[in-house]
C-alpha cells in the first residue's frame, strides 16, 4: 500500500490540509486507538496497565520498533519524555570520553548546542546556511582536538539536510564523535545509524513518527555504550527482575542504553508511538520519501513562479519534508491559509514553513498554493 493510500489512516483530511508535521502529527486512526485503548484500560481495570504487556512489555515494543526504523538494535535505544532530554543525555554521556572542543552550525538546535555552554566547554560555530558543501564546512573544521559534531540531520529553519555518513567519518577520523538530532527526519527519510556510523542520534515521536507528545527516542551505538557512563538511576534501568532489588547492595546496571530509562514514560503515549511508527512501517520509508522529495519541488518551484524564494535547498539531497521561506507577513499568510482550512506553520516574526509528509498529495500541495497566489493578490 502506497503512501498516499494510508492518507485515509488520518482523518484530518476530511476536511483540512496538513501540512505542519514537523511540529505536531495529526492524530491517525490507529493511535488514537492505542491511546483511547489504554485510557479505557486505565478507567475500567487499572491493574492492566501497570502489570504484565501493558507495561514493561510496552516498554520493549518502543525501543524495537524504532530500533528497526533507523537500523539499529533495541538494545541500543532509550525511551525518554522529548528530543531535549534525550539531548542532554547524549551530551553528559559525551563528556566523560575526554576533552576538546564542539563544533555546531547552523542547522544545530538549541537543545544540542546550549547545554555545552552552561557546563563550560569549547562550542565552535562552522557557518553553513551558504556554503555550496554544507557537510564539507563542516569537514573541513574538524581536527585532533575535537570531542564531537553536534548537527540537526535537517534544519527546521532552512530544511537543508546533511550527509551523516560524510560527517561521522571524518569526526571519527579525527577521534571524535556524530550526535545527531533527527526531530526533522526520522520518519520522512531513510536513516541508517549503523551503515552511516553515527554515535548518538536522538528524536520526538511527536513529529514525522505519528506518535503523540510525550515520547522520544535516543539511540546509543554499541561501541559507545561499551564504555559509557552511569548516570542518574532509576529501577527501569537496573539489570534486576521487578521486584528483586537488593537493597543492601548496589544492584547491577543495564549494559543496555535502557540504563538511562529512570522510570515509566506515559504509558498511553508510548502504545500510541509504536502505532505511528508500525504505519511508517507499512507504508515504507523509501516511498515516503519519494512521495516527499516529488512534493517539495513542486511546491518550491511552485512559490517560485509566484516570485517567492525559498532558502530550503534545490538539490533533493540535500533536503528533506520542511520548505522554508521568509515573507514579511507570515503571521497574515498563517491565518490567511487557516481560514481556508490549509495549516502551515511560521517560525519567529518572517520564517514561514511547510512541511510535507508521504501522506499528504498534490491537492494539499495545490490548496497551499491557492492560498499563497489569493493572500499575495490580496496583498
Amino acid at each position: 500500500m502506497s503512501p498516499t493510500e494510508h492518507r485515509k489512516h488520518f482523518p484530518i483530511f476530511s476536511s483540512r490540509s496538513y501540512l505542519f508535521w514537523g511540529a505536531l502529527a495529526p492524530a491517525a486512526t490507529e493511535v488514537r486507538a492505542q491511546w483511547d485503548s489504554w485510557a479505557e484500560a486505565w478507567s475500567t481495570d487499572p491493574n492492566s496497565v501497570i502489570t504484565g504487556d501493558m507495561k514493561l512489555g510496552g516498554l520493549s515494543l518502543a525501543r524495537q520498533a524504532f530500533a528497526r526504523l533507523i537500523g539499529a538494535e533495541a538494545s541500543e535505544i532509550a525511551l525518554t519524555d522529548n528530543t531535549s532530554r534525550a539531548a542532554n543525555l547524549a551530551i553528559r554521556i559525551l563528556e566523560a570520553k575526554g576533552n576538546g572542543y564542539i563544533i555546531v552550525d547552523d542547522t544545530t538546535y538549541p537543545s544540542s548546542v546550549y547545554p555545552w555552554r552552561a557546563r563550560g566547554w569549547d562550542v565552535r560555530y562552522v557557518p553553513t546556511a551558504d556554503a555550496p558543501d554544507p557537510a564539507g564546512a563542516i569537514v573541513d573544521a574538524i581536527d585532533d582536538g575535537c570531542l564531537a559534531v553536534c548537527v540537526s540531520h535537517v534544519a527546521p529553519f532552512s530544511g537543508l539536510r546533511h550527509d551523516l555518513t560524510a560527517l561521522a567519518r571524518a569526526a571519527h577520523a579525527h577521534g571524535a564523535f556524530l550526535m545527531v538530532d533527527a526531530a526533522q527526519s526520522a520518519g520522512v527519510v531513510p536513516v541508517d545509524v549503523h551503515a552511516s556510523e553515527v554515535d548518538l542520534l536522538f528524536t520526538t515521536g511527536m513529529k514525522w513518527l505519528l506518535g503523540p507528545p510525550g515520547i522520544a527516542f535516543l539511540y546509543v551505538s554499541s561501541e559507545l555504550l561499551a564504555d559509557a557512563p552511569v548516570l542518574d538511576v532509576g529501577y527501569i534501568g537496573l539489570d534486576v527482575a521487578s521486584g528483586d532489588w537488593p537493597v543492601t547492595s548496589l544492584p547491577a546496571i543495564s549494559r543496555e542504553a535502557r540504563r538511562y530509562e529512570l522510570g515509566l514514560p506515559s504509558l498511553p503515549a508510548l502504545y500510541a508511538a509504536v502505532a505511528g511508527i508500525e504505519i511508517l512501517r507499512e507504508a515504507g520509508v523509501e516511498p515516503i520519501s519519494r512521495q516527499v522529495e516529488h512534493l517539495v519541488t513542486q511546491c518550491i518551484d511552485g512559490l517560485s513562479e509566484h516570485g517567492q524564494k525559498s532558502l530550503t535547498p534545490r538539490n533533493p539531497a540535500l533536503r528533506a519534508g520542511v520548505v522554508v521561506f521568509r515573507h514579511e507577513a507570515a503571521s497574515s499568510l498563517f491565518d490567511h491559509c487557516r481560514s481556508e482550512r490549509v495549516d502551515i506553520g511560521t517560525v519567529g516574526s518572517d520564517l514561514v514553513r511547510v512541511d510535507f509528509h508521504g501522506f499528504n498529495n498534490e491537492d494539499d500541495l495545490h490548496r497551499f498554493l491557492e492560498c499563497f497566489k489569493s493572500f499575495a493578490k490580496a496583498s
